[in-house]
């Protein structure tokens, strides 16, 4: 094919412009480092409760050192903590999800990145815009190869039951149709709302990609997501709504009686976008961490967790 200077002297113009947006893009500052942590304490545990333990993580699936760095810290403390499960918020696998259940980057960007003993336990996942660049449907089927991958449908619900019978409502969106207002918002919602109704958990957390509230400079809040799914969150009581696509750390003031918290920094520093700290904030981070969650029956303690294992600031939801 032969091309002519012009549309040569376009494409380098083109791939000079591109640079330079890398090279002028702000470099992450942490707000934890920049903002006094609020003081917090951590209720101790209580002799003889029925306590559930869970982690939380998203935008992790790079394949990188930086990801390598956060699975390492998400295994000390697992090991520690008898974490029983993880819950994913998207993008699963970076840049462009996966095409098949035999695509090598199962292998790269999640087998071999948590392979630790203490983190071969059940993944329930939720898909981030990047996994549907690719083939979602194939994150679905990938569960019918990896029993620890429990991801039955693009949305799905699934309920853990504390020893003392204390009921946990856990509840996937599948936020990107939500965020494109694509034609199957509707049947999702529906589902949601319908779902919720007939739950007797006495715990409901949602999770999904997108956050209704964040504090990313060039995003702020998605308009979308509060329009169509905070109304059903806040009829149906829920208590906390988890989400990451801001690759950052966060605890939101309840907005509602709704808790918000972003765990979107799986992807380490490398994958770290700046965020900002506000009044609607508790605590803001970038560069790398994820959440632990421990329930029992009257509160919920939420962990920020960082690259060094050590919480950096903590949360609890109680419920009389």
């Amino acid at each position: 094919m032969i091309r002519s200077k012009a549309s040569y002297a376009t494409t380098v113009a083109a791939l000079a412009m591109a640079c330079a947006a890398l090279a002028q893009r702000p470099t992450p500052v942490d707000p934890a480092t920049t903002h006094k942590i609020p003081d917090f304490t951590i209720p101790p545990v209580k002799p003889g409760a029925a306590y559930e333990r869970f982690i939380a993580i998203g935008d992790m699936g790079s394949g990188n050192d930086d990801q390598k760095k956060v699975a390492a810290a998400m295994a000390l403390r697992a090991a520690k903590e008898k974490i029983a499960f993880i819950l994913t918020t998207g993008d699963n696998i970076y840049p462009k999800g996966v095409q098949s259940v035999g695509d090598p980057q199962w292998k790269s960007k999640f087998e071999d990145v948590y392979s630790d003993p203490a983190l071969r336990i059940p993944f329930y996942p939720s898909l981030g815009n990047h996994d549907h660049y690719g083939n979602p449907a194939a994150q679905v089927e990938y569960a019918s190869v990896n029993p620890n991958w429990r991801m039955s449908a693009p949305y799905y619900a699934f309920t853990r039951t504390l020893a003392d019978g204390t009921e946990i409502q856990f509840i996937a969106l599948d936020t990107e149709p939500i965020v494109q207002e694509q034609n199957t918002v509707d049947a999702q919602l529906k589902w949601l709302d319908e779902t919720l109704e007939a739950s007797k958990a006495r715990w409901r957390i949602v999770y999904g990609h997108h956050p209704l509230y964040g504090h990313n400079p060039k995003r702020g809040n998605n308009a979308i997501m509060i329009a169509r799914v905070e109304p059903i969150l806040v009829k149906q009581h829920v208590d906390l709504f988890v989400a990451g696509h801001d690759h950052s750390l966060e605890m939101n003031k309840p907005v509602k009686g709704v808790h918000h918290v972003i765990s979107g920094a799986g992807g380490g520093a490398d994958w770290a976008y700046p965020v900002n700290w506000t009044d609607e904030s508790y605590y803001v981070a970038t560069l790398g961490g994820f959440t632990e969650f421990r329930v029992v029956h009257d509160e919920i303690v939420i962990a920020f967790v960082r690259l060094d294992g050590k919480t950096q600031y903590a949360y609890t939801v109680t419920k009389s």
